[in-house]
């Protein structure tokens, strides 16, 4: 039977995943989808082998340094890990929650950290119950603004119910790739946000138009109906004196019930606009399988993998 060695304690294993084992021995790690998305269970191996399952989603510089998700990993032989996250976290100060739609919450945040648009990080209510959400806003902006659904979850229930503006709380150190640089200022892109995945894709838009591009700029807003659709008004606010940018929102149901929606499958309608990718940029946030399933279209439209970003996330409560 395999044995994890962690904070110098001999753990085993069994036939469970390290984040089971360790949670079985009462050691205590972060966690949130569990699926491995959104990457709050991660850990460092300092003895022992990986299987590719356990970096699935890491960036190089995460495996190169032998990170791996805790969720996803069952070893085979001994290992010995080290757990990270709570040496990342920081404190944040509550400054805004604002109800943008009855689905809805919109949050702000001051906290002494480096991000970009389109990140993410995990919000703490404590020190061991999180939820990942991706960064909406600028660093010029001052704050980290967050978006949540209002599903009266352990996180967002708390958040817009119980902390209050003025009150501290803990967040992970901002991560992830998906966001804009400026040394991509002449290449067309195609943003594509389902449900609050539009939070990212707005984030990343407003850099791009922040740091001048100049190539085409399409963004798919996406939901099941248009009452589900919410930044519409800011997005189509965003300045384009140029013309270059074009906000497309798509439904799969009730088009009629907003101007300019079409009604149609997100994965057919990038398709038939887009039948050639080839040095397009391509940002796809929403829930995995959708995103995982259009980053593969992606690439066979002629995407090159290294142009295409990707923010996945369950909906977990």
């Amino acid at each position: 039977m395999p044995v994890i060695t962690c904070q110098e304690r001999r753990i085993a294993c069994g036939d469970d995943d390290v984040l089971h084992s360790l949670e079985r021995a009462g050691i205590e790690i972060p966690s949130s989808c569990r699926t491995g998305h959104c990457q709050s269970c991660l850990a460092q191996l300092k003895q022992g082998e990986l299987t590719a399952r356990a970096q699935r989603g890491l960036n190089e510089r995460q495996r190169a340094l032998n990170y791996f998700l805790t969720c996803q990993y069952r070893p085979r032989d001994d290992i010995e890990i080290e757990l990270l996250d709570t040496h990342s976290r920081r404190h944040a100060t509550l400054v805004e929650k604002h109800v943008l739609d009855s689905r809805v919450l919109r949050v702000r945040l001051e906290a002494e950290v480096d991000w970009r648009a389109g990140q993410y990080l995990t919000l703490w209510r404590n020190t061991k119950r999180g939820r990942v959400y991706s960064i909406a806003s600028l660093p010029a902006e001052g704050c980290i603004e967050l978006h949540m659904r209002r599903r009266g979850g352990q996180i967002s229930g708390w958040v817009e119910h119980q902390l209050q503006v003025g009150e501290e709380c803990a967040i992970s150190l901002p991560r992830g790739d998906c966001y804009y640089s400026p040394a991509m200022p002449g290449q067309p892109l195609v943003l594509v946000g389902i449900g609050t995945g539009l939070s990212p894709v707005y984030g990343v838009l407003k850099q791009a138009l922040a740091d001048g591009h100049h190539g085409e700029i399409t963004l798919y807003a996406c939901a099941g109906e248009p009452g589900q659709l919410y930044l519409l008004r800011e997005l189509r606010a965003l300045d384009d004196d140029a013309g270059r940018l074009n906000i497309i929102p798509v439904v799969r149901r009730q088009a009629a019930q907003l101007d300019g929606a079409l009604q149609a499958d997100i994965t057919q309608l990038l398709a038939h606009n887009h039948p050639s990718l080839r040095g397009h940029l391509v940002y796809l946030c929403g829930t995995p399988a959708l995103v995982a399933h259009l980053q593969y279209q992606s690439f066979m439209q002629g995407a090159h993998h290294s142009d295409i970003f990707c923010d996945p996330f369950e909906f977990a409560q």
